[in-house]
């Protein structure tokens, strides 16, 4: 692409497909051009493939019709993950720097300590989406961000590892290849749409992220810029929904359209003689409006009580003065912000697109893949292109690296 460098990606759920074709100036990383498509997804649940051909058949609709909309060939695709298969944990780890005396600390001594963290923690069945270090120790001793440049004898590292089952990653892989594609990368689906959602000032001051997704809700939890907790709860808006036709009797789809149209997070909100016609067997039957809203507040206060278990625990290490940022596809509930600043007691703002002429929230997690292309292709060229300056300063620089880690 002559303007600039083209990006694709697709973000896959249970109920839907959103894809997205950008191309983005090579200079300023600025999105000048980008086409999207929106399509329902069969074959995959809670991040399982259950059925390959379905799975590859809605992968292979939707990326059909995106590279007619966008004038342009699919290249490798960033993919977006989640389900019950992924899970995060801290991984530690040491190693000694030097025997004699201090050491300055080097990238590469950076990249081995993190890399043995992770390798003490995975398992044979999982593999690592994602490392957000968390802070290092010198010496036992002195905490850093960024140790780099610093001297000591032992360093020691504090990562949180967002892992993924094998299995999973191996046939969302399939189901792409089978669709006539290949896969670029996959990216943790809420973090990504963090990356489209969530400002680098709220992360550095101290944020929340919960995003309610069709079959799960995620807490993503930042301070300093750094992701510092991930949580899943098996509570999403088909939850909610299901538990709407079970308690009025209803088709999911029905009750689905009831719970867009007139549910409240606060049954207090809504008027109890409100009454809401429902067509059902080719007959009209009223029903209270304040009987939905109970059934959706009664759901989301569980919800809430399993994220606020884990909420606390963070509280009790970061302030959060941003508070909790709401997305999803539940975001847009009538009451849900103020159930939310009730439930938590921080304050909570709906989500929104940041630095993007592209408004649609359903696209959050496919421009936020778009969003982590860039910053990889960004770090790269940091590589490239670092301050050391010219290939003789570059190699300068890395004898006193080896220098510094032998003598």
């Amino acid at each position: 692409v002559k303007k600039g460098v083209l990006y694709n990606a697709i973000d896959i759920s249970a109920k839907e497909i959103a894809a997205v074709s950008a191309i983005v100036r090579r200079n300023s990383h600025e999105i000048i051009d980008i086409s999207r498509e929106l399509n329902p997804c069969s074959g995959i649940k809670n991040g399982t493939v259950y059925d390959l051909g379905l799975l590859s058949e809605s992968i292979a609709l939707v990326l059909n019709k995106l590279s007619l909309s966008a004038g342009s060939p699919i290249k490798p695709l960033y993919v977006s993950i989640q389900g019950a298969g992924i899970s995060s944990s801290h991984y530690t780890a040491m190693i000694a720097l030097s025997e004699r005396s201090n050491k300055i600390i080097t990238s590469g001594d950076i990249a081995k300590v993190n890399y043995e963290a992770y390798c003490l923690g995975l398992s044979l069945a999982e593999q690592l989406v994602h490392q957000f270090p968390q802070e290092y120790t010198i010496d036992e001793q002195k905490k850093a961000l960024n140790p780099s440049g610093l001297y000591g004898h032992k360093l020691a590292s504090d990562l949180l590892c967002i892992t993924a089952l094998n299995t999973d990653v191996g046939n969302l892989a399939a189901a792409i290849d089978r669709a006539g594609f290949k896969v670029k990368d996959f990216v943790l689906s809420p973090y990504a749409t963090s990356l489209a959602v969530v400002s680098s000032e709220n992360k550095r001051k101290g944020c929340c992220l919960l995003d309610i997704g069709f079959e799960a809700t995620y807490l993503l939890v930042f301070k300093d810029g750094i992701l510092r907790g991930f949580e899943q709860f098996n509570i999403g808006s088909r939850s909610i929904t299901e538990a709407v036709a079970n308690e009025l009797n209803l088709s999911y789809d029905l009750a689905e359209n009831i719970s867009i149209s007139y549910a409240n997070a606060v049954a207090d909100n809504v008027d109890p003689e409100q009454e809401v016609l429902v067509k059902k067997d080719q007959l009209y039957r009223p029903i209270k409006r304040r009987l939905v809203c109970s059934v959706v507040e009664h759901k989301l206060k569980e919800l809430f009580n399993e994220v606020d278990k884990r909420l606390v625990v963070y509280q009790k290490m970061f302030d959060f003065p941003c508070g909790i940022i709401v997305s999803g596809r539940a975001a847009s509930l009538e009451g849900l912000l103020e159930s939310i600043e009730l439930s938590f007691q921080l304050p909570a703002h709906l989500a929104k697109i940041e630095n993007v002429a592209l408004s649609d929230m359903g696209f959050a997690g496919a421009l936020g893949l778009i969003q982590y292309a860039i910053s990889q292709r960004h770090e790269m060229q940091l590589f490239k292109l670092s301050s050391y300056g010219n290939i003789f300063q570059k190699l300068i620089h890395k004898s006193r690296e080896i220098y510094h880690e032998y003598f």
